[in-house]
């Protein structure tokens, strides 16, 4: 099944190479993050010596982004690889993100439990509603799945989480232009 004129779901995941390359790249880049008050920037580096859960996010970024401009090439779909690490990073981010609302339902932080039960919630719909769909379509609402369910690695209510596992500021940036994107391929599909 080739594309001859490309959809806007290929359009738009094509676009998202560039986000989905900066996370990935934020496993070995030292990046400045804003801290204290008055705020001071300390250089955070993702600590590798220990492999965690949370390196699945920035490897699927990795390999996803990799197969979208694999499967450009070829004029077909991102298979069965690029589905399988999108789906991982996904189910990953989702339960990282769970495991954070249990500590904070465990110390009757509600405001913070039901900010962070939303991105899980609606992550793990839209990825589920994403096999059920062919080809580019498929890729894009994956994306979208773990743009979602990746926000909450770019919030600053939690400076570990912010700072540690995301890559600060940067990686806030290129996860909102992935859920832009995400948006905008809607809009266009």
């Amino acid at each position: 099944m080739t594309d001859e004129i490309p959809t806007g779901a290929r359009r738009h995941v094509s676009l998202m190479v560039l986000p989905l390359a900066v996370i990935a790249i934020g496993i070995i880049a030292s990046v400045l993050v804003p801290y204290g008050y008055p705020m001071k920037w300390l250089t955070v580096t993702t600590p590798l010596d220990e492999l965690g859960p949370f390196h699945a996010i920035h490897a699927g970024a990795a390999i996803v982004a990799v197969s979208i401009v694999v499967a450009n090439r070829r004029g077909r779909p991102p298979g069965i690889v690029a589905t399988i690490a999108a789906l991982l990073a996904i189910l990953v981010a989702t339960f990282m993100t769970a495991w954070a609302v249990k500590v904070f339902s465990e110390g009757n932080y509600w405001t913070h439990t039901l900010v962070f039960t939303t991105p899980v919630a609606v992550a793990l719909v839209i990825a589920f509603n994403a096999l059920r769909m062919p080809g580019w379509d498929r890729m894009l609402w994956l994306l979208g799945a773990l743009s979602i369910a990746a926000l909450p690695f770019s919030c600053p209510l939690i400076p570990g989480m912010f700072n540690v596992f995301s890559g600060g500021l940067v990686y806030f940036v290129a996860d909102l232009t992935l859920l832009a994107l995400f948006v905008r391929g809607l809009r266009s599909s």
